[in-house]
């Protein structure tokens, strides 16, 4: 692999002198502010598009404040991955709690969001910027698709321009422009090019070969996940990108921002932002994911999880009330691993362990290359083999929860693990998603998307009486922020009106389903 260590120090000029720029340039997508502002003779309105693109890189990959209340406190309580041991704090059982939940709104649309649009809108029609402006396009996709996976219908198109209440775009929409988007964008990447993005690119450090692989398997990703609602447009793009063959094809392609403790501003921007959220002990693994792993004496367990105080690994229970939470002290519970919430853990956007489970979903549905139990298999290989990579990157003391060849081969040669040639279509599926699942842990917004996709994993009955807003439901989306209500009303009721929502609901309800959830046998009481 790479050792993405000896650029840090480029890295950080870049990203000090981007910060001190930003910091006077102050773009807002939704205020009535916006004109005034705009138009400030103090802002510096002609920031560099590689610095635009820069912040747009390390605060799009989540900064604590929006990787707490979306990704964590959303997206890996409703994947079940861990389980909150805070009380007053409801989306573990189902509640909403919207400023959480606008934190990624606002976050991905007047802060990163903006960054990124402007450095794409400022290389258009710059023929020697092609590859940065195909960069900040592939980053686009990937982090609007976040918003609206989290939302449902959103403003896309008309998004980042000078409407201050835009027409919110159908999910549908927003797909199919995303995957001919990265599919333009990475035929857009050139070699030849003079003009190179350089230390801007924090990322993949101007490697294009990556950049498209990168591009690809997030392709991958997004057509996969409308498998259910739109099959043809589904076919097509998994099939196209599996016959390019350019796509994430071992660990040391795996696409992960590199984290740097102690350097720039002190604004949380450098570090890991799993290092910060452990720090306010507010969960604990869940019951679902220690049970996963101990039922199949899975060698992971020790890295995902630290044993309790009587040196038993045990998993809170989802949903607990805060009475009940009374009765589940904090200490009879496992914390998560080590690993996993160091200051320069690297983070993940997607890895080679996730695109080979795509591969396996691909060649189960007849839409790729090789056998489904072939890739599966290289799936769960390559999580447990970039474990121990991550575990020699962090240079921390945890050599003993490596991970041993022959441990390895007994797991997935264990009843119960080894892919079930002659199941059902359905069974396969589920033992595809289940590992992947694992494979993807602490990737809370994405697992949820996919036990929305496929139904599996199945997640645990929250133990909360009443089960919140969804009766005990898995949620299918959040609400929209009620800020939506005064500054855009009329385009946010017609988004709602097109998705059967009540109109007289400006936020939707989350039991409702969005475009691409579509599997026909997941039954779901709209509420």
């Amino acid at each position: 692999m790479k050792n993405f260590k000896s650029s840090r120090i480029t890295t950080m000029r870049t990203l000090t002198i981007t910060g001190i720029l930003l910091m006077l340039f102050v773009v807002i997508a939704c205020t009535d502010n916006f004109e005034e502002i705009n138009t400030d003779p103090t802002s510096v309105t002609d920031v560099p598009p590689e610095m635009l693109f820069t912040r747009g890189l390390v605060y799009g990959a989540l900064r604590y404040d929006v990787y707490q209340r979306a990704k964590d406190l959303y997206g890996n309580r409703y994947s079940q991955y861990f389980a909150n041991s805070q009380t007053g704090w409801g989306t573990d059982r189902y509640e909403t709690n919207q400023d959480w939940l606008t934190r990624l709104w606002t976050s991905s649309y007047s802060d990163f969001g903006i960054n990124i649009a402007e450095a794409i809108q400022k290389t258009d029609d710059d023929p020697d910027l092609a590859n940065l402006n195909a960069q900040a396009r592939i980053w686009h996709a990937f982090t609007m698709h976040r918003v609206t996976d989290f939302f449902g219908d959103i403003p896309y198109s008309e998004a980042f321009q000078e409407d201050l209440r835009p027409a919110y775009d159908s999910q549908e929409d927003i797909y199919n422009h995303m995957l001919e988007d990265l599919r333009d964008a990475v035929d857009q990447l050139d070699e030849g090019l003079e003009y190179r993005t350089g230390d801007a690119d924090v990322l993949f450090h101007d490697d294009l070969d990556q950049w498209r692989r990168f591009g690809n398997s997030l392709r991958l990703r997004l057509a996969m996940r409308v498998a259910y609602a739109d099959q043809d447009l589904a076919q097509e793009h998994v099939s196209d990108v599996l016959n390019t063959g350019l796509i994430i094809s071992g660990n040391d392609q795996n696409a992960y921002l590199e984290t740097d403790p102690g350097g720039g501003t002190g604004d949380l921007v450098h570090e890991n932002p799993m290092y910060w959220v452990y720090s306010f002990d507010e969960y604990r693994v869940s019951e679902k994911m220690i049970d996963r792993l101990t039922g199949y004496d899975d060698p992971r367990l020790e890295i995902y999880a630290r044993p309790n105080v009587r040196r038993q690994f045990a998993g809170l229970p989802n949903g607990l009330s805060d009475s009940q939470l009374g009765d589940h002290p904090d200490r009879n519970y496992s914390t998560q691993g080590a690993l996993f919430v160091q200051q320069d853990t690297p983070i993940p956007f997607i890895t080679y362990a996730e695109v080979k489970f795509l591969e396996a979903e691909a060649a189960l549905r007849g839409w790729g290359p090789g056998n489904a139990a072939d890739h599966y298999e290289e799936g769960i290989r390559a999580n447990m083999e970039h474990l121990n990579w991550l575990i020699d990157y962090v240079e921390r003391d945890l050599e003993d929860d490596k991970i041993a060849q022959d441990e390895i081969d007994d797991y997935v040669g264990q009843s119960g693990v080894a892919y079930e040639s002659g199941a059902s279509f359905e069974e396969q599926l589920e033992q595809i998603m289940t590992q992947k699942w694992l494979a993807i842990y602490g990737q809370g917004l994405e697992a949820w998307a996919e036990m929305r996709r496929t139904g599996f994993p199945e997640p645990y009955e929250i133990a909360a009486p009443g089960g919140g807003e969804t009766d005990g439901q898995l949620p299918r989306r959040v609400r929209y922020p009620s800020e939506e209500e005064g500054l855009n009303p009329d385009n946010l009721r017609e988004a709602i009106e097109r998705q059967d929502g009540d109109p007289g609901d400006f936020r939707m309800h989350p039991t409702r389903r969005m475009w691409w959830d579509a599997n026909p046998d997941i039954h779901v009481d709209e509420m």
